[in-house]
């Protein structure tokens, strides 16, 4: 009965991982994450259990494994999801720079910096507070920013992204998917 349980868990884990991986639960799809991640944390509980009772040192292996590759899976699909929506819904505007906010770290001996701008659009609305990364633009310039027009992703320079590349995930996908087998079936 308890492989049965681990097995259906650990399965599961994988379904959710999959459906976050694929940046499906943006927009209305928030109850996806929430489960797989409540799973997760099922899981997590019932592997500390069966560790407390002394009987699953294999399973307690794969679940240091489940655990590890969907902290890794998480982190790698912030990036993939925003990236997606933006390639998707992304609105690619010209603009003029109206503002700089210019910012400096002298505990790090970095001084000042263009870290942000607002930028004006050809239709007369203003980007706030535009990240500029590894660009220095002044007040003036003309530059090109994305934006997403639900708000859910923050306005970035330069034309629309490409597609993501989602070898990463997709190995981080299998690795979750064998640790969680591994834990279901792992012998007492």
């Amino acid at each position: 009965m308890e492989k049965a349980l681990w097995g259906v868990g650990g399965g599961a884990v994988a379904v959710f991982g999959l459906w976050w991986m694929l940046a499906l639960r943006g927009d209305g799809h928030r109850l996806a994450g929430a489960l797989g991640l409540l799973l997760v944390l099922a899981l997590g509980v019932a592997g500390v259990v069966r560790l407390a009772r002394g009987d699953g040192g294999a399973a307690a292996l794969g679940l240091t494994g489940v655990l590890s590759a969907w902290i890794v899976l998480a982190i790698t699909g912030l990036g993939v999801q925003d990236q997606q929506l933006l390639h998707d819904r992304g609105v690619t505007s010209d603009g003029t720079v109206v503002r700089a906010v210019v910012t400096s770290d002298p505990m790090n001996g970095r001084g000042p910096s263009v870290t942000a701008v607002d930028v004006e659009l050809a239709d007369g609305s203003v980007a706030h507070q535009v990240q500029t990364g590894q660009a220095h633009p002044a007040l003036g310039d003309r530059l090109q920013v994305t934006r997403d027009p639900r708000g859910v992703v923050d306005t970035r320079l330069g034309p629309r992204p490409a597609a993501p590349d989602r070898t990463v995930a997709a190995v981080l996908l299998a690795v979750l998917t064998g640790c969680a087998l591994f834990t279901a079936f792992a012998p007492d």
